[in-house]
């Protein structure tokens, strides 16, 4: 096999294994602002069309101080993170397309972990694009591709 098929093949590979993996996303450390922040952590969960809840991936979650302002996203479980400095008020606030947005105020206390757990409505507005689709269509891509230098590979020899 060629190069140029292998390459396809690990491409189509990939966006296959993204389809169901779990990211890992950059998460502030506490010891970058000596301790004087806390962590705000939860999970994000959303009604589908079943009425039936499941964790909403991509979400983005917003903390604003009114000075700072924070922001995170879910990932494949719904779970988000992030650290907030300093202690104090923030605001939460939780949006993803097809969705009401969620708000939340929770106090933070310095060296704290505060545990807000989100639950979506449907808006019932519809998605004119969602991003995720995007990976399933580049590994039919790159599957057809490989198919096709393959066969013509063959009508080669």
């Amino acid at each position: 096999m060629k190069p140029v098929l292998y390459v396809l093949l690990t491409i189509a590979i990939v966006a296959l294994m993204l389809l169901g993996s779990n990211f890992a996303f950059a998460q502030s450390r506490t010891d970058q602002y000596g301790g004087g922040g806390g962590a705000i952590t939860g999970q994000v969960l959303g009604f589908n069309m079943y009425n039936q809840l499941e964790p909403i991936a991509w979400a983005t979650v917003i903390a604003n101080n009114g000075q700072y302002r924070y922001v995170a996203s879910s990932d494949f479980g719904g779970y988000y993170s992030m650290f907030v400095y300093p202690a104090g008020n923030y605001n939460v606030t939780v949006v993803e397309p097809g969705y009401k947005a969620y708000s939340s105020f929770v106090s933070v206390s310095p060296g704290s972990a505060s545990t807000i757990n989100v639950y979506l409505e449907q808006s019932h507005v519809p998605v004119p694009e969602f991003p995720s689709g995007m990976i399933s269509v580049i590994a039919v891509v790159a599957l057809s591709a490989a198919l096709l230098a393959m066969r013509r590979k063959r009508r080669n020899l």
